[in-house]
């Protein structure tokens, strides 16, 4: 899991960039940090001590949350798919910083890019993510994330 996420925090940092207080993201959600969107995935008490008097964190801190949470979508899709397993790191890295762009819930939603994955058809779950309306919202983002599924190249 370690270097599955070492590959992906970096690019995920990116594609989210850093906000030092919370502001509302492009989906209307309360969000801090890198992307983290604190309405599904409320601040614990020990997260909030971190917080500056003026409710501002700095990058360390929400680099430090992004791992957490990159971790914690890691678990979750090994958790939800058998075939998550026996997957290349590069293709995990891509499928971790999607789920944590668009949440469990919504990707299961994925049906046939899902499918694709099982059967190892990276080529068509691919160009499945490609015909999505979360392609064509998040722009760069999308071209990066599959053509890693597709390729298995960072």
């Amino acid at each position: 899991m370690k270097e599955t996420i070492e590959i992906i925090l970096p690019l995920t940092a990116d594609f989210e960039g850093f906000s030092p207080k919370v502001y509302k993201c492009p989906a209307g959600f309360l969000t801090i940090g890198y992307g983290r969107n604190i309405e599904a995935n409320p601040l614990t008490e020990t997260e909030k001590k971190l917080l500056r008097a003026e409710g501002l964190i700095n990058e360390k801190i929400a680099k430090d949350w992004l791992r957490e949470n990159l971790q914690k979508c890691y678990e979750e899709l090994a958790q939800n798919f058998n075939w998550f397993a026996k997957t290349d790191r590069v293709r995990k890295a891509a499928l971790v910083d999607f789920d944590y762009n668009v949440g469990l819930g919504t990707l299961k939603t994925f049906k046939n890019t899902l499918l694709f994955l099982e059967q190892e058809d990276y080529k068509r779950a691919a160009e499945n993510m490609r015909l999505s309306k979360w392609f064509k919202q998040v722009k760069r983002r999308g071209v990066r994330i599959c053509n890693m599924i597709e390729s298995g190249n960072i």
